[in-house]
C-alpha cells in the first residue's frame, strides 16, 4: 500500500502529555475523558480516547502545550484550545483522533446544536448524485439486535441517500433498514452522519446499501 501524503504544513513532535478532552453527542449529552496526547505540534495534536467521535465533530482540548506551540495563554500552566477532528481510526474498543486546532473560541456554527459535523473549504465534495427537497415517509429499523424502529420522514432525497428526521439511539456507522410507507423501496442504509438541527430534532444522513431510490420518487 502506498504510503498517504503528507499534508501537514507545521511540524510536530512525539511527546507525551495529559490532555483532557470534552465533546457532546448528537442529543446533547456532555462528555469529557482523560487521555496522553502525542504527535503534537501548533496545527493539532493526536490521541487515543474511549469514546466513539466522528469527522468533523468539534472537540475542547485542555493540555500543557509548549510555548513555541501556542498561539495564545503563553504563561497560563493548560492550554485550551477548540479542536475539529479530521481523522479517526478505530482500534478495538478505542479511536485513535486526530484533531486539528482551530482558536480559543468556538465556531458560531456550534451554536446550532451539540450534533453539528464542520467541513473545511479544501474538503473533497464526495456526493455524487444530486439531492432533492423532497419529502417521502418512511419506515427505519435498526439492524443490530435492539429492536428499534420508527415511521419518519426523509426530507431530503436522492439516488444514493436521505437525510431523516430521527428519534433512534444510534450512532455513525449503523446499519438501518430503510422502507418506503405505502411503496416498494426498501434498502439497508448506512449512518454517514447525525446531527441535530436548528429546531433541536436529530438527524440521520443515509447512504443506501442495496439499491438506489427509484426515479418516480425524486422526478
Amino acid at each position: 500500500m502506498a504510503p498517504r501524503p503528507e499534508r501537514r504544513k507545521q511540524p510536530r513532535m512525539s511527546l507525551s502529555l495529559p490532555v483532557r478532552v470534552q465533546g457532546q453527542d448528537p442529543d446533547g449529552s456532555a462528555w469529557a475523558e482523560m487521555t496522553s496526547a502525542s504527535d503534537l505540534g501548533a496545527g493539532g495534536v493526536s490521541f487515543v480516547i474511549k469514546r466513539r467521535t466522528a469527522l468533523g465533530q468539534m472537540l475542547h482540548l485542555s493540555l500543557p502545550l509548549p510555548k513555541n506551540f501556542r498561539k495564545y495563554d503563553f504563561m497560563e500552566p493548560s492550554y485550551h484550545v477548540y479542536a475539529l477532528v479530521r481523522d479517526v481510526t478505530v482500534v478495538g474498543e478505542t479511536c485513535r483522533v486526530g484533531a486539528m486546532f482551530l482558536g480559543k473560541q468556538p465556531p458560531k456554527a456550534l451554536a446550532d446544536g451539540p450534533g453539528v459535523r464542520f467541513r473545511l473549504g479544501t474538503d473533497p465534495e464526495r456526493r455524487r448524485h444530486q439531492r432533492h427537497e423532497i419529502f417521502l415517509n418512511l419506515r427505519v429499523a435498526t439492524t443490530n439486535g435492539t429492536s428499534q424502529e420508527e415511521r419518519t420522514v426523509a426530507e431530503n432525497l436522492g439516488k444514493q441517500g436521505a437525510r431523516v428526521l430521527t428519534s433512534l439511539k444510534v450512532a455513525k456507522g449503523d446499519i438501518l433498514m430503510v422502507e418506503e410507507l405505502n411503496g416498494t423501496f426498501r434498502s439497508r442504509a448506512a449512518i454517514r452522519n447525525i446531527y441535530v438541527g436548528r429546531d433541536r430534532v436529530p438527524r440521520l444522513n443515509l447512504h443506501f446499501l442495496d439499491s438506489e431510490i427509484p426515479d418516480r420518487l425524486i422526478c
